[in-house]
């Protein structure tokens, strides 16, 4: 029998991270992890492998947490390579060596994406939790680049950063970078408990936008990673700029395995859709109706909508975090036509401020 086949699985090798994003959509990252199981090396290779032997997957994205807190890290990576399986990574860089990135360079990742959230140490490390990160990173990214292993960019963009970021882009392109990964913040997991503090405006996302217009008419591939409703910006309006969408339920979908050994539609969805995939048969979670009829479940606000079918109300995910339920759209739409919803945003948005300024 065929095996189903998944465009991607993002493995989250680690609930651990040593930074701490406002932005951070991990469910548990309020305890750093201590309370998810990240399983030994031995776990974490049969989950792997019992996935690979029931699905068919074009590549997979590591990440975490942070994956390179794994010391066991490049066991996966011979598994993953003896299998043929593509792998990108996602980490914040900060814990790349030039002896770590040397290590990984023949393993022929397609690139390692790094964030950065502004073009000072202040912006940034306001972002990730702490002082040093910037500078960390950016050793980083240098390490990967001297060893040859490609780096995608990212920017999560934020109502504290979108203004500044045309010179955070300024700075990828000087650190050679040209790939960048325009990700809107969407306030699931973590990120939830911030959605007053960082949930940009549709304002705010067009000045973010229009500054990454230059970048992308030059020499730079930008993509918004996160979905954007149309009905908040008009994205044929920024072109070049790629604007993805909710590919939940598509052959473009990024199934998430959580460090609990649990799939669930994406990583920043919380639910998982069975149990453990060294209890249940992979290729019948992937195939269930919580995968395939995801998208059929719109927000009445969006009912009508020529966009419908393939926004599906937007991120799903950052809805039932922030608002309860699916029901509703997208947070980002939502505060644009909820007066209660907006009041409510400006109230913790004061409190946060009152908290900052006693």
């Amino acid at each position: 029998m065929a095996r189903p086949k998944v465009y991607s699985v993002a493995i989250e090798v680690t609930a651990h991270c040593q930074q701490k994003c406002g932005y951070c959509y991990n469910a548990w990252r309020e305890d750093n992890g201590a309370g998810m199981e990240a399983g030994s090396a031995r776990k974490l290779l049969a989950r792997v492998t019992r996935l690979l032997e029931a699905i068919e997957v074009d590549h997979v994205t590591v990440t975490g947490g942070e994956p390179f807190a794994r010391k066991d890290l490049f066991e996966l990576l011979d598994l993953l390579r003896a299998h043929g399986v593509g792998i990108q990574m996602i980490s914040n860089g900060g814990l790349v060596t030039e002896a770590l990135a040397e290590r990984l360079a023949p393993y022929g990742i397609s690139y390692v994406q790094i964030t950065l959230d502004g073009p000072t140490a202040e912006l940034h490390d306001a972002h990730v939790g702490g002082d040093g990160h910037f500078d960390r990173t950016i050793a980083g990214i240098g390490a990967l680049r001297r060893a040859g292993v490609p780096v995608v960019g990212c920017i999560v963009v934020t109502r504290k950063n979108a203004a500044r970021v045309a010179e955070t882009l300024a700075l990828f392109h000087s650190l050679g970078i040209r790939q960048i990964a325009l990700s809107r913040f969407s306030p699931a997991g973590y990120a939830a408990r911030n959605a007053a503090e960082l949930l940009p405006s549709r304002d705010d996302l067009l000045v973010a936008f229009r500054q990454a217009l230059p970048f992308a008419r030059a020499d730079m591939s930008i993509m918004c990673t996160m979905p954007v409703p149309p009905c908040t910006v008009e994205v044929e309006e920024l072109l070049p700029i790629v604007f993805g969408n909710c590919a939940i339920g598509t052959s473009m979908q990024e199934l998430a395995l959580g460090p609990d050994g649990k799939l669930r539609n994406c990583t920043l969805h919380g639910a998982a859709l069975g149990g453990d995939v060294l209890d249940v048969d992979p290729a019948a979670v992937v195939t269930s109706a919580g995968v395939t009829e995801y998208k059929r479940t719109l927000p009445e606000f969006c009912v009508g909508c020529s966009h419908a079918s393939t926004c599906g109300g937007g991120c799903g995910a950052a809805s039932e975090w922030v608002l309860g339920t699916r029901s509703l759209p997208d947070p980002l739409v939502w505060q644009h036509v909820d007066d209660d919803f907006a009041a409510r945003l400006t109230r913790d948005r004061r409190r946060h401020l009152e908290v900052i300024h006693e």
